[in-house]
């Protein structure tokens, strides 16, 4: 995965969606899915999917951070969708707001199955810093009673690829801030609700990050091993939050590449 975007001024992507849908009304507001078929595309197509969730600390950025990872999945064959999400920056909201919106996401993609060519039962999320916690949320924690809208449409993605994901937000004192006191930081934390039959994970993750310590990721790998899931965890030495000091990008992309092509989400990379 390419770094994440935060500290520097994001660079303008490479490359535009084919089509942008709204996928829910919240709070007057119309959230978009920024979508990117592959090559030849077809309704008729059963592919996997592949939706992602930008970075940005719960409060800041946008559906064109992930606009090139999308881009390349899309060349491997899969329908990629950056989704935006409601930022704690505005209208009162917080990171609460911003997991519904990633489960509503994942289900809204499950609902269109037919429409965008995909196989629902292969929903891959993918996820930088704060959108890797929404995407482990949405996989690992439950809905509360009373909030899902379909329960014949899962939000639960099939498998997960995170990088300098906030698994233990529970001990991030920014995040804690954002919750406005509106719920226990343990109740949204994914590192609280490891169990077995979790959908298989790879994480990327820097050793010198200081924002999300490598030890929380560690332990959570083993929570995960431990109780029977796959989960892939690889260590970037001496690498940061952002990714600056990563001095192999491109070892980045073979290990998500080969994650997925494991499972048999793509073909070559």
């Amino acid at each position: 995965m390419p770094l994440d975007p935060i500290p520097l001024e994001p660079r303008p992507p490479r490359h535009k969606p084919n089509e942008i849908r709204t996928y829910t009304h919240v709070s007057d507001m119309e959230l978009k899915a920024h979508i990117f078929f592959p090559e030849d595309y077809s309704t008729i197509d059963r592919g996997s999917a592949f939706v992602f969730f930008h970075p940005g600390g719960w409060d800041r950025g946008e559906p064109q951070w992930g606009y090139d990872i999308c881009h390349r999945y899309a060349s491997f064959g899969m329908t990629a969708i950056s989704f935006q999400y409601r930022l704690s920056s505005i209208g009162g909201f917080s990171p609460l707001d911003a997991v519904s919106d990633a489960r509503s996401a994942i289900r809204w993609t499950r609902q269109q199955a037919d429409g965008l060519g995909i196989n629902p039962s292969r929903i891959v999320a993918g996820g930088i810093s704060a959108g890797a916690h929404l995407a482990a949320c949405a996989a690992i924690i439950k809905e509360p009673d009373g909030t899902v809208a379909d329960s014949d449409f899962s939000t639960v993605p099939d498998a997960l690829v995170l990088q300098s994901a906030p698994v233990n937000s529970a001990m991030d004192s920014h995040f804690i801030e954002l919750l406005q006191g509106r719920d226990n930081p343990e109740n949204c934390s994914p590192a609280h609700h490891v169990r077995p039959g979790l959908p298989p994970m790879c994480l990327i993750h820097g050793t010198a990050d200081e924002i999300v310590p490598y030890d929380y990721v560690k332990d959570f790998t083993t929570k995960m091993r431990e109780a029977g899931n796959q989960c892939e965890m690889y260590p970037f030495e001496g690498t940061d939050h952002f990714f600056i000091y990563n001095p192999n990008p491109s070892r980045v992309w073979e290990l998500v590449d080969g994650f997925l092509s494991n499972l048999g989400y793509i073909e070559g990379s």
